[in-house]
Protein backbone atom coordinates (compact mmCIF):
# COMPACT_ATOMS: atom_id res chain seq x y z
CA UNK A 1 0.00 0.00 0.00
CA UNK A 2 1.09 3.31 -0.79
CA UNK A 3 2.27 5.57 1.65
CA UNK A 4 0.62 9.24 1.42
CA UNK A 5 3.01 11.83 0.69
CA UNK A 6 2.18 15.33 1.83
CA UNK A 7 2.91 17.71 -1.05
CA UNK A 8 5.79 20.26 -0.52
CA UNK A 9 4.79 23.76 -0.45
CA UNK A 10 6.15 25.75 -3.55
CA UNK A 11 6.95 29.21 -4.16
CA UNK A 12 4.23 31.89 -4.32
CA UNK A 13 3.01 33.75 -7.25
CA UNK A 14 4.87 36.70 -5.47
CA UNK A 15 8.05 35.22 -5.25
CA UNK A 16 7.59 34.24 -8.60
CA UNK A 17 7.42 37.70 -9.99
CA UNK A 18 9.90 38.84 -7.62
CA UNK A 19 12.69 36.18 -9.11
CA UNK A 20 11.19 37.21 -12.26
CA UNK A 21 11.77 41.18 -11.90
CA UNK A 22 15.40 40.40 -10.39
CA UNK A 23 16.23 38.03 -13.26
CA UNK A 24 15.26 41.06 -15.63
CA UNK A 25 17.30 43.76 -13.63
CA UNK A 26 20.25 40.80 -13.76
CA UNK A 27 19.68 40.76 -18.05
CA UNK A 28 19.45 44.55 -17.95
CA UNK A 29 22.78 44.80 -15.85
CA UNK A 30 24.42 42.41 -18.37
CA UNK A 31 23.30 44.26 -21.91
CA UNK A 32 24.66 47.75 -20.11
CA UNK A 33 27.82 45.75 -18.98
CA UNK A 34 28.47 44.51 -22.61
CA UNK A 35 27.10 47.83 -24.07
CA UNK A 36 29.82 49.60 -22.50
CA UNK A 37 32.47 47.36 -22.47
CA UNK A 38 32.05 46.85 -26.57
CA UNK A 39 32.24 51.20 -26.76
CA UNK A 40 35.21 50.86 -24.56
CA UNK A 41 36.59 48.67 -27.02
CA UNK A 42 35.49 50.74 -30.03
CA UNK A 43 37.46 53.87 -28.43
CA UNK A 44 40.50 51.96 -27.32
CA UNK A 45 40.74 50.71 -31.34
CA UNK A 46 39.97 53.91 -32.75
CA UNK A 47 43.26 55.51 -30.08
CA UNK A 48 45.37 52.31 -31.39
CA UNK A 49 44.38 53.52 -34.88
CA UNK A 50 45.61 57.02 -34.10
CA UNK A 51 48.97 56.63 -32.62
CA UNK A 52 49.87 54.24 -35.73
CA UNK A 53 48.90 56.67 -37.75
CA UNK A 54 50.71 59.85 -35.58
CA UNK A 55 53.59 57.46 -35.58
CA UNK A 56 53.92 56.92 -39.56
CA UNK A 57 53.31 60.50 -40.12
CA UNK A 58 55.87 61.34 -37.66
CA UNK A 59 58.70 58.69 -39.09
CA UNK A 60 57.81 59.94 -42.52
CA UNK A 61 58.21 63.54 -41.84
CA UNK A 62 61.56 62.97 -40.35
CA UNK A 63 62.99 60.61 -43.10
CA UNK A 64 61.78 62.78 -45.91
CA UNK A 65 63.08 66.52 -44.55
CA UNK A 66 66.52 64.43 -44.25
CA UNK A 67 66.35 63.02 -47.68
CA UNK A 68 65.31 66.33 -49.30
CA UNK A 69 67.52 68.52 -47.66
CA UNK A 70 70.69 69.69 -48.02
CA UNK A 71 73.75 67.93 -45.57
CA UNK A 72 75.42 71.05 -45.23
CA UNK A 73 72.72 73.11 -44.24
CA UNK A 74 73.02 73.60 -40.57
CA UNK A 75 69.90 75.69 -40.33
CA UNK A 76 66.73 74.62 -40.90
CA UNK A 77 65.06 74.49 -44.39
CA UNK A 78 61.04 76.34 -43.79
CA UNK A 79 59.90 76.30 -46.94
CA UNK A 80 60.73 72.58 -47.23
CA UNK A 81 59.49 71.92 -44.29
CA UNK A 82 56.23 73.13 -44.63
CA UNK A 83 56.35 71.56 -47.98
CA UNK A 84 56.82 68.34 -46.57
CA UNK A 85 53.83 68.97 -44.05
CA UNK A 86 51.04 69.75 -46.21
CA UNK A 87 52.17 66.76 -48.75
CA UNK A 88 52.39 64.18 -45.93
CA UNK A 89 49.52 65.28 -43.89
CA UNK A 90 47.49 64.86 -46.43
CA UNK A 91 47.18 61.84 -46.51
CA UNK A 92 46.81 61.56 -42.66
CA UNK A 93 43.06 62.34 -42.23
CA UNK A 94 42.98 64.78 -38.50
CA UNK A 95 47.28 64.81 -37.71
CA UNK A 96 48.14 67.94 -37.58
CA UNK A 97 52.30 68.31 -36.88
CA UNK A 98 55.43 70.56 -37.54
CA UNK A 99 59.11 70.98 -36.77
CA UNK A 100 61.06 72.06 -33.64
CA UNK A 101 64.31 73.51 -33.56
CA UNK A 102 66.41 73.77 -30.40
CA UNK A 103 67.78 76.86 -31.01
CA UNK A 104 64.71 78.37 -33.18
CA UNK A 105 62.16 76.42 -31.52
CA UNK A 106 58.92 76.09 -33.62
CA UNK A 107 60.08 76.58 -37.44
CA UNK A 108 57.00 74.77 -39.33
CA UNK A 109 53.44 74.02 -38.55
CA UNK A 110 50.77 72.52 -41.05
CA UNK A 111 47.13 70.77 -40.70
CA UNK A 112 45.95 70.54 -43.98
CA UNK A 113 42.93 68.52 -43.28
CA UNK A 114 41.64 70.75 -40.76
CA UNK A 115 37.87 70.96 -40.78
CA UNK A 116 37.18 74.75 -39.97
CA UNK A 117 36.30 77.47 -42.17
CA UNK A 118 39.73 78.06 -43.43
CA UNK A 119 43.82 77.49 -43.03
CA UNK A 120 44.92 76.65 -39.76
CA UNK A 121 48.31 77.94 -39.17
CA UNK A 122 49.00 78.48 -35.28
CA UNK A 123 50.40 75.99 -32.73
CA UNK A 124 47.47 74.73 -30.45
CA UNK A 125 48.20 77.06 -27.53
CA UNK A 126 47.62 74.48 -25.01
CA UNK A 127 49.75 71.75 -26.02
CA UNK A 128 52.51 74.18 -27.04
CA UNK A 129 54.87 73.61 -24.28
CA UNK A 130 54.08 69.70 -23.44
CA UNK A 131 54.89 69.57 -27.47
CA UNK A 132 58.48 70.92 -26.66
CA UNK A 133 58.94 68.96 -23.65
CA UNK A 134 57.94 65.95 -26.07
CA UNK A 135 60.51 66.59 -28.28
CA UNK A 136 63.72 67.56 -26.11
CA UNK A 137 62.87 64.39 -24.51
CA UNK A 138 63.07 62.65 -28.02
CA UNK A 139 66.31 64.35 -29.07
CA UNK A 140 68.35 63.58 -25.67
CA UNK A 141 67.27 60.22 -25.96
CA UNK A 142 67.88 59.67 -29.24
CA UNK A 143 64.20 58.21 -30.14
CA UNK A 144 60.35 58.02 -31.05
CA UNK A 145 58.66 59.51 -28.00
CA UNK A 146 55.19 59.02 -27.25
CA UNK A 147 51.95 61.22 -25.13
CA UNK A 148 48.73 60.35 -25.01
CA UNK A 149 46.42 62.72 -22.42
CA UNK A 150 43.13 61.21 -22.09
CA UNK A 151 40.32 64.00 -21.42
CA UNK A 152 36.91 64.26 -20.46
CA UNK A 153 35.64 64.39 -24.42
CA UNK A 154 38.73 63.64 -26.12
CA UNK A 155 42.73 61.92 -25.89
CA UNK A 156 45.06 63.99 -27.57
CA UNK A 157 48.04 61.84 -28.87
CA UNK A 158 51.68 63.35 -29.63
CA UNK A 159 54.36 61.96 -30.90
CA UNK A 160 57.85 63.13 -31.41
CA UNK A 161 60.75 61.76 -33.44
CA UNK A 162 64.00 63.15 -33.41
CA UNK A 163 66.31 63.29 -37.05
CA UNK A 164 68.93 60.66 -37.01
CA UNK A 165 71.49 63.43 -37.55
CA UNK A 166 72.42 64.23 -33.99
CA UNK A 167 73.99 67.91 -35.26
CA UNK A 168 70.51 68.84 -36.92
CA UNK A 169 69.36 69.44 -33.31
CA UNK A 170 65.93 69.15 -35.08
CA UNK A 171 62.84 66.81 -34.17
CA UNK A 172 59.50 66.40 -36.36
CA UNK A 173 56.30 66.09 -34.08
CA UNK A 174 52.82 65.16 -35.21
CA UNK A 175 49.54 65.50 -32.94
CA UNK A 176 46.17 63.64 -33.30
CA UNK A 177 42.46 64.45 -31.39
CA UNK A 178 40.50 61.39 -30.66
CA UNK A 179 37.05 61.81 -29.74
CA UNK A 180 36.10 59.93 -26.68
CA UNK A 181 32.96 61.44 -24.74
CA UNK A 182 31.53 64.19 -27.27
CA UNK A 183 30.47 61.47 -30.47
CA UNK A 184 27.15 60.72 -31.34
CA UNK A 185 28.20 56.71 -30.10
CA UNK A 186 28.57 57.70 -26.68
CA UNK A 187 25.26 59.81 -26.81
CA UNK A 188 23.22 57.21 -28.01
CA UNK A 189 25.53 54.65 -25.75
CA UNK A 190 24.21 57.00 -23.07
CA UNK A 191 20.54 56.92 -24.20
CA UNK A 192 20.61 53.89 -24.30
CA UNK A 193 21.72 52.58 -20.57
CA UNK A 194 19.21 55.23 -19.47
CA UNK A 195 16.33 53.45 -21.57
CA UNK A 196 17.70 50.33 -19.63
CA UNK A 197 17.18 51.75 -16.40
CA UNK A 198 14.01 53.08 -16.94
CA UNK A 199 12.72 49.98 -18.09
CA UNK A 200 13.73 48.00 -15.19
CA UNK A 201 12.72 50.26 -12.85
CA UNK A 202 8.96 50.45 -14.77
CA UNK A 203 8.90 47.16 -15.36
CA UNK A 204 9.38 46.44 -11.13
CA UNK A 205 7.00 49.25 -10.40
CA UNK A 206 4.29 47.65 -13.08
CA UNK A 207 4.56 44.68 -11.92
CA UNK A 208 4.18 45.67 -7.92
CA UNK A 209 0.88 47.36 -9.24
CA UNK A 210 -0.24 44.51 -10.84
CA UNK A 211 0.21 41.98 -8.60
CA UNK A 212 -0.93 44.77 -5.84
CA UNK A 213 -4.33 44.80 -7.91
CA UNK A 214 -4.32 41.09 -8.34
CA UNK A 215 -4.08 40.35 -4.91
CA UNK A 216 -6.61 42.62 -4.03
CA UNK A 217 -8.82 40.98 -6.63
CA UNK A 218 -7.98 38.04 -5.88
CA UNK A 219 -8.62 38.45 -1.93
CA UNK A 220 -12.72 39.44 -2.88
CA UNK A 221 -13.38 36.08 -4.76
CA UNK A 222 -11.90 34.51 -1.51
CA UNK A 223 -13.86 36.38 0.79
CA UNK A 224 -16.47 36.27 -1.14
CA UNK A 225 -16.58 32.36 -1.12
CA UNK A 226 -15.82 32.40 2.37
CA UNK A 227 -19.44 34.30 2.80
CA UNK A 228 -20.91 31.71 1.03
CA UNK A 229 -23.28 29.85 3.43
CA UNK A 230 -24.98 26.03 3.30
CA UNK A 231 -27.81 27.43 0.33
CA UNK A 232 -24.92 28.12 -2.02
CA UNK A 233 -22.09 29.90 -3.47
CA UNK A 234 -23.21 33.91 -3.58
CA UNK A 235 -22.40 35.05 -6.80
CA UNK A 236 -19.09 36.94 -7.20
CA UNK A 237 -18.89 40.32 -9.21
CA UNK A 238 -16.37 40.86 -12.10
CA UNK A 239 -13.00 41.73 -11.48
CA UNK A 240 -11.85 43.43 -14.57
CA UNK A 241 -9.21 41.49 -14.94
CA UNK A 242 -9.38 38.62 -18.09
CA UNK A 243 -7.85 35.78 -16.18
CA UNK A 244 -9.96 36.12 -12.65
CA UNK A 245 -13.06 36.96 -14.57
CA UNK A 246 -12.43 33.54 -15.93
CA UNK A 247 -12.23 31.84 -12.87
CA UNK A 248 -14.85 34.00 -11.61
CA UNK A 249 -17.64 32.97 -14.44
CA UNK A 250 -16.71 29.35 -13.54
CA UNK A 251 -17.23 29.76 -9.95
CA UNK A 252 -20.53 31.72 -10.76
CA UNK A 253 -21.92 28.71 -12.87
CA UNK A 254 -20.96 26.29 -10.73
CA UNK A 255 -22.52 28.08 -7.67
CA UNK A 256 -25.64 28.22 -10.18
CA UNK A 257 -25.43 24.45 -11.05
CA UNK A 258 -24.92 23.53 -7.23
CA UNK A 259 -27.82 26.01 -6.39
CA UNK A 260 -30.36 24.09 -8.48
CA UNK A 261 -28.52 20.97 -7.58
CA UNK A 262 -29.56 21.74 -3.70
CA UNK A 263 -32.88 22.83 -4.70
CA UNK A 264 -33.42 19.15 -6.39
CA UNK A 265 -32.36 17.61 -3.15
CA UNK A 266 -34.51 19.31 -1.12
CA UNK A 267 -37.37 18.99 -3.19
CA UNK A 268 -36.82 14.96 -3.18
CA UNK A 269 -35.55 15.02 0.44
CA UNK A 270 -39.59 16.53 0.87
CA UNK A 271 -40.48 13.87 -1.05
CA UNK A 272 -38.65 11.03 0.51
CA UNK A 273 -39.41 12.21 3.47
CA UNK A 274 -43.43 12.34 2.74
CA UNK A 275 -43.02 8.84 1.61
CA UNK A 276 -41.30 7.22 4.17
CA UNK A 277 -44.29 9.12 6.43
CA UNK A 278 -46.71 7.00 4.18
CA UNK A 279 -44.75 4.42 4.57
CA UNK A 280 -44.66 4.34 8.39
CA UNK A 281 -48.19 5.21 8.47
CA UNK A 282 -49.14 2.75 6.48
CA UNK A 283 -47.05 0.18 8.67
CA UNK A 284 -48.48 1.85 11.54
CA UNK A 285 -52.22 1.66 10.70
CA UNK A 286 -51.91 -2.33 9.42
CA UNK A 287 -49.91 -2.91 12.78
CA UNK A 288 -53.07 -1.06 14.72
CA UNK A 289 -55.43 -3.19 12.64
CA UNK A 290 -54.04 -6.54 13.67
CA UNK A 291 -53.48 -5.31 17.03
CA UNK A 292 -57.19 -4.55 17.56
CA UNK A 293 -58.65 -6.81 15.01
CA UNK A 294 -57.22 -10.08 17.20
CA UNK A 295 -59.25 -9.12 20.67
CA UNK A 296 -62.34 -7.90 18.66
CA UNK A 297 -62.57 -11.60 17.27
CA UNK A 298 -61.42 -12.94 20.47
CA UNK A 299 -65.06 -11.09 22.53
CA UNK A 300 -66.70 -11.64 19.41
CA UNK A 301 -66.43 -15.25 19.86
CA UNK A 302 -66.87 -15.19 23.95
CA UNK A 303 -69.93 -13.08 22.87
CA UNK A 304 -71.52 -15.74 20.42
CA UNK A 305 -70.77 -18.43 22.75
CA UNK A 306 -72.20 -16.76 26.07
CA UNK A 307 -75.68 -16.33 23.71
CA UNK A 308 -75.49 -20.50 23.66
CA UNK A 309 -74.62 -21.16 27.06
CA UNK A 310 -76.44 -18.47 29.13
CA UNK A 311 -74.59 -20.35 32.61
CA UNK A 312 -70.82 -18.84 31.05
CA UNK A 313 -71.64 -15.50 30.96
CA UNK A 314 -69.40 -14.17 34.30
CA UNK A 315 -66.62 -15.68 32.51
CA UNK A 316 -67.54 -14.35 29.09
CA UNK A 317 -67.98 -10.99 30.50
CA UNK A 318 -64.53 -11.10 32.46
CA UNK A 319 -62.66 -12.52 29.20
CA UNK A 320 -64.00 -9.45 27.18
CA UNK A 321 -63.00 -6.79 29.88
CA UNK A 322 -59.47 -8.16 29.96
CA UNK A 323 -59.48 -7.45 25.94
CA UNK A 324 -60.93 -4.20 25.97
CA UNK A 325 -57.97 -3.38 28.76
CA UNK A 326 -55.59 -4.77 26.58
CA UNK A 327 -57.04 -2.03 23.62
CA UNK A 328 -57.06 0.49 25.98
CA UNK A 329 -53.44 -0.15 26.82
CA UNK A 330 -52.71 -0.03 23.07
CA UNK A 331 -54.58 3.39 22.55
CA UNK A 332 -52.58 5.09 25.45
CA UNK A 333 -49.22 3.73 24.04
CA UNK A 334 -50.60 5.09 20.76
CA UNK A 335 -51.38 8.52 21.95
CA UNK A 336 -48.12 8.85 24.31
CA UNK A 337 -46.43 7.87 20.91
CA UNK A 338 -47.66 10.62 18.70
CA UNK A 339 -47.82 12.94 21.21
CA UNK A 340 -45.03 15.55 20.68
CA UNK A 341 -42.36 14.98 23.58
CA UNK A 342 -41.99 17.66 26.30
CA UNK A 343 -38.90 17.67 28.74
CA UNK A 344 -38.37 19.87 32.08
CA UNK A 345 -34.56 19.13 32.84
CA UNK A 346 -33.18 19.71 35.93
CA UNK A 347 -30.27 18.85 38.29
CA UNK A 348 -30.70 15.06 39.56
CA UNK A 349 -28.24 12.98 41.60
CA UNK A 350 -28.13 9.94 39.34
CA UNK A 351 -26.48 7.01 41.65
CA UNK A 352 -30.46 7.60 43.89
CA UNK A 353 -32.39 8.24 41.26
CA UNK A 354 -31.16 5.19 38.75
CA UNK A 355 -31.56 2.91 42.51
CA UNK A 356 -35.36 4.09 42.66
CA UNK A 357 -35.87 3.37 39.13
CA UNK A 358 -34.59 0.17 39.28
CA UNK A 359 -35.82 -0.73 42.75
CA UNK A 360 -39.08 -0.76 41.60
CA UNK A 361 -38.66 -3.72 38.97
CA UNK A 362 -37.07 -5.62 42.52
CA UNK A 363 -40.26 -7.73 43.03
CA UNK A 364 -40.94 -8.54 39.03
CA UNK A 365 -36.91 -9.82 38.96
CA UNK A 366 -37.64 -11.82 42.52
CA UNK A 367 -40.63 -13.32 40.35
CA UNK A 368 -38.79 -14.60 37.48
CA UNK A 369 -35.67 -15.16 38.79
CA UNK A 370 -33.91 -12.75 37.38
CA UNK A 371 -30.87 -10.97 39.39
CA UNK A 372 -31.08 -7.41 38.57
CA UNK A 373 -28.05 -5.06 39.65
CA UNK A 374 -27.61 -1.42 39.17
CA UNK A 375 -23.98 0.25 39.63
CA UNK A 376 -23.73 4.31 39.19
CA UNK A 377 -20.44 6.09 38.60
CA UNK A 378 -21.61 9.37 37.79
CA UNK A 379 -22.50 12.47 39.99
CA UNK A 380 -25.13 15.03 39.10
CA UNK A 381 -26.56 15.67 35.75
CA UNK A 382 -29.31 17.51 33.82
CA UNK A 383 -32.59 15.73 32.29
CA UNK A 384 -36.04 15.16 33.00
CA UNK A 385 -36.06 12.36 35.72
CA UNK A 386 -39.98 11.46 34.50
CA UNK A 387 -39.09 11.05 30.94
CA UNK A 388 -35.76 9.57 31.56
CA UNK A 389 -37.34 7.16 33.58
CA UNK A 390 -40.17 6.39 31.35
CA UNK A 391 -37.44 5.27 28.76
CA UNK A 392 -35.30 3.32 31.21
CA UNK A 393 -38.76 1.69 32.44
CA UNK A 394 -38.95 0.47 28.94
CA UNK A 395 -35.31 -0.84 28.51
CA UNK A 396 -35.30 -2.68 31.95
CA UNK A 397 -39.18 -3.48 31.05
CA UNK A 398 -37.41 -5.57 27.84
CA UNK A 399 -34.27 -6.66 29.62
CA UNK A 400 -36.53 -8.88 32.12
CA UNK A 401 -38.88 -9.92 29.35
CA UNK A 402 -35.82 -11.56 27.01
CA UNK A 403 -33.33 -12.56 29.98
CA UNK A 404 -32.80 -16.47 30.94
CA UNK A 405 -34.23 -18.17 33.79
CA UNK A 406 -31.97 -17.29 36.36
CA UNK A 407 -30.07 -14.57 34.25
CA UNK A 408 -28.76 -11.25 35.07
CA UNK A 409 -29.96 -7.48 34.21
CA UNK A 410 -27.58 -5.16 34.61
CA UNK A 411 -27.85 -1.26 34.85
CA UNK A 412 -25.19 1.12 35.26
CA UNK A 413 -24.11 4.84 34.53
CA UNK A 414 -21.53 6.65 33.93
CA UNK A 415 -20.14 9.70 32.38
CA UNK A 416 -17.97 9.66 29.23
CA UNK A 417 -14.34 10.28 29.39
CA UNK A 418 -14.50 13.77 27.82
CA UNK A 419 -17.28 14.54 30.66
CA UNK A 420 -19.93 15.38 27.31
CA UNK A 421 -22.16 12.87 27.89
CA UNK A 422 -24.05 11.41 30.35
CA UNK A 423 -24.65 7.13 29.33
CA UNK A 424 -27.09 4.80 30.94
CA UNK A 425 -26.72 0.96 29.59
CA UNK A 426 -29.10 -1.84 30.23
CA UNK A 427 -27.36 -5.19 29.25
CA UNK A 428 -29.38 -9.26 29.84
CA UNK A 429 -27.98 -12.63 29.10
CA UNK A 430 -30.85 -13.62 26.74
CA UNK A 431 -30.78 -14.67 23.53
CA UNK A 432 -30.13 -11.04 21.68
CA UNK A 433 -31.72 -9.01 19.39
CA UNK A 434 -32.65 -11.15 16.38
CA UNK A 435 -30.57 -10.06 12.87
CA UNK A 436 -34.10 -9.83 10.90
CA UNK A 437 -35.82 -7.05 13.02
CA UNK A 438 -31.73 -5.40 14.05
CA UNK A 439 -32.90 -2.50 11.25
CA UNK A 440 -36.16 -1.78 12.08
CA UNK A 441 -35.46 -2.20 16.42
CA UNK A 442 -36.55 1.26 17.09
CA UNK A 443 -39.29 1.54 14.37
CA UNK A 444 -43.40 1.67 15.52
CA UNK A 445 -44.88 -1.92 16.11
CA UNK A 446 -41.53 -3.98 15.91
CA UNK A 447 -41.25 -6.48 18.49
CA UNK A 448 -39.02 -9.21 19.03
CA UNK A 449 -42.07 -10.78 21.06
CA UNK A 450 -45.15 -12.87 20.11
CA UNK A 451 -47.00 -10.55 22.38
CA UNK A 452 -45.19 -7.31 22.29
CA UNK A 453 -46.97 -4.36 20.81
CA UNK A 454 -43.43 -2.83 19.98
CA UNK A 455 -44.13 0.91 21.03
CA UNK A 456 -41.44 0.70 24.10
CA UNK A 457 -37.98 1.37 22.31
CA UNK A 458 -39.63 4.01 19.78
CA UNK A 459 -40.85 5.63 22.56
CA UNK A 460 -37.70 5.29 24.43
CA UNK A 461 -35.52 7.11 21.18
CA UNK A 462 -37.71 9.83 20.92
CA UNK A 463 -37.36 10.92 25.02
CA UNK A 464 -33.30 10.24 24.20
CA UNK A 465 -33.85 12.50 20.95
CA UNK A 466 -35.62 15.22 22.55
CA UNK A 467 -32.44 15.94 25.53
CA UNK A 468 -30.34 16.23 22.92
CA UNK A 469 -28.80 12.47 22.59
CA UNK A 470 -29.49 9.00 21.40
CA UNK A 471 -30.38 5.55 22.17
CA UNK A 472 -28.57 2.63 20.86
CA UNK A 473 -28.57 -1.27 20.48
CA UNK A 474 -24.90 -2.24 20.83
CA UNK A 475 -23.32 -5.23 19.41
CA UNK A 476 -22.31 -7.60 22.14
CA UNK A 477 -21.15 -11.54 22.44
CA UNK A 478 -23.94 -12.58 24.40
CA UNK A 479 -27.55 -10.72 24.95
CA UNK A 480 -28.87 -7.45 24.05
CA UNK A 481 -27.12 -4.31 25.34
CA UNK A 482 -29.02 -1.03 24.90
CA UNK A 483 -27.26 2.85 25.82
CA UNK A 484 -28.71 6.09 26.22
CA UNK A 485 -26.47 8.66 25.99
CA UNK A 486 -27.60 12.20 27.11
CA UNK A 487 -25.28 15.16 26.60
CA UNK A 488 -25.00 18.00 29.05
CA UNK A 489 -25.45 20.95 26.97
CA UNK A 490 -28.67 19.91 25.33
CA UNK A 491 -30.20 19.03 28.59
CA UNK A 492 -29.32 21.98 30.40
Amino acid sequence: MDSVQTPRPGLTLRARLLLLWLFMIAVCGALAYIARSVYELGAEAQTGKAVALATQACKSLGNEYLRASKPSSASPDAALMNALLNALLDEAPGVEGGFWHVAEGFVAYAFPTYQGSGPKTDIPATERERIERLVRSGLSRSEIVLDSQPGSRETVVTVACPLSEPQARLGAWTMVRVPVAAGRAYDELTRGLGLLLAFAVGSGLWLSYSFYRWTRQFGQIEEALRNSRGEGLARIPQTGDAELDRIVAALNEFGARLSAAQAQADALRTSLERQESFAALGRMAASVAHEVRNPIAAMRLKVENARLRPERHGHALEFVLGEIDRLEGLVRKLLARAEPVRIRPREVEVGRWLAERVGSFAERSSATGVKLSCASEAGRWSFDPEAIGRALDNLIDNALDHARQGGTVSVEARAKDSGSALVIAVSDDGPGVAPGIRERLFEPFVSGRPDGIGLGLALAREIVRAHGGELRCVAVSAGARFEMEIPWPASS
